[in-house]
């Protein structure tokens, strides 16, 4: 057993009139045998079964002839119980550990630092993928004409997603990533993408959330930052900085047709607007957020001030002391600091804090 399969095999044995050979499979607790592959050729002598994780199985080859007589032999064999990949020790790259038959739901795939070229579809298995060594960074570098990231389900942590360009042959919106589904965004920097449609940075819709990631210096056609469109997710202590079109009318974020809730975020630095609702967003919750569009007599905890960052342009977005975003997100205990103070906005907030 190895990660790519079972590899079985058996003796040769010739005898008149002979017909094929049968390789079958059940699970140890069952007693109907599964037929895995029939051969013809009797010096065939081996046979790979797919890895099911997991899973112990017991095999069953059968030699047949023309008459239907049948010989046979059986084995078991203990498939290991895979919870984690790490990449590369395991697997030279992400998209192969995820393709692997022995990663499957509640799973995780942990990525040590590098620069990872390529598209990753992280899409059906709910999975943590996860960049690990919180000194150094794991980077996914998008391939050509296409975006960072597809994702619809699991989460995926802790990485720097840079020069994607939007999709090829599917929505174009979502430059570095494109979030669906119940996927989790949490603690990544998505920077430097561009989308040919909305969304420079990220396109999010049904069930997706983001938490505690940085979106900055993205551009989009019509939407810089992040288009959030259909969307009923979470998208709570994001730091959004930056993003910008080729108008600059519309940077920031823009919500449509959406019943997110939207919480503590900051967005700013955007030559057009920071934040732009359209649509039917008459359940979206907006909160305790910072954009410039907002109003001092706003009763959401909403502010327009200045977020004072310590250094925009080497992408240091902590908070200067007198920063009014400190202490300004949502005061319920659920999204206290780790040192248990009030929620400051942004990503380094709450207690998922960057």
């Amino acid at each position: 057993v190895d990660s790519s399969g079972v590899h079985l095999t058996w003796s040769e044995i010739i005898f008149e009139n002979f017909s094929k050979v049968t390789v079958e499979r059940r699970k140890l607790t069952d007693t109907a045998w599964t037929q895995r592959a029939i051969l013809s050729n009797p010096l065939i002598t081996t046979h790979t079964d797919m890895v099911n994780d997991d899973t112990d199985f017991q095999y069953r080859v059968t030699f047949s002839d023309v008459q239907g007589n049948e010989k046979w032999a059986e084995g078991e064999t203990t498939i290991p119980k895979t919870t984690s990949l790490y990449i590369p020790d395991d697997y030279e790259s992400i998209q192969a550990a995820f393709d692997s038959p022995v990663i499957d739901d509640g799973d995780s795939i942990l990525v040590y630092p590098g620069k990872y070229p390529g598209t990753l579809s992280i899409l059906g298995k709910d999975i943590l993928v996860q960049a690990i060594d919180d000194n150094e960074v794991a980077t996914i570098i998008a391939s050509d004409s296409d975006r960072c990231l597809n994702i619809n389900n699991g989460v995926f942590e802790g990485f720097r997603l840079e020069r994607g360009t939007g999709g090829i042959g599917v929505s174009t919106a979502g430059g570095g990533v494109y979030a669906s589904g119940n996927a989790v965004l949490r603690n990544n920097f998505i920077v430097d993408n561009e989308a040919p449609g909305q969304g420079g940075g990220l396109y999010l819709t049904e069930n997706a959330s983001l938490y505690n990631n940085f979106v900055t210096n993205n551009v989009g056609d019509t939407v810089g930052g992040i288009l959030i469109s259909n969307a009923t997710g979470q998208v709570i202590n994001n730091t959004i900085v930056g993003n910008n079109i080729e108008d600059d009318t519309l940077g920031g974020v823009v919500i449509t047709n959406s019943t997110v809730t939207f919480l503590n975020n900051i967005i700013a630095e955007h030559t057009g607007f920071d934040l732009l609702l359209t649509g039917d967003n008459s359940s979206a919750i907006v909160a305790y957020c910072r954009f410039k569009e907002a109003s001092l007599a706003d009763l959401d905890g909403n502010i327009p001030g200045d977020p004072l960052f310590l250094e925009v342009a080497t992408e240091d977005f902590h908070l200067l002391p007198n920063s009014p975003c400190i202490d300004a997100g949502h005061p319920g205990d659920e999204y206290r600091d780790n040192d248990g103070s009030l929620n400051d906005m942004g990503a380094y907030g709450g207690p998922n804090g960057y």
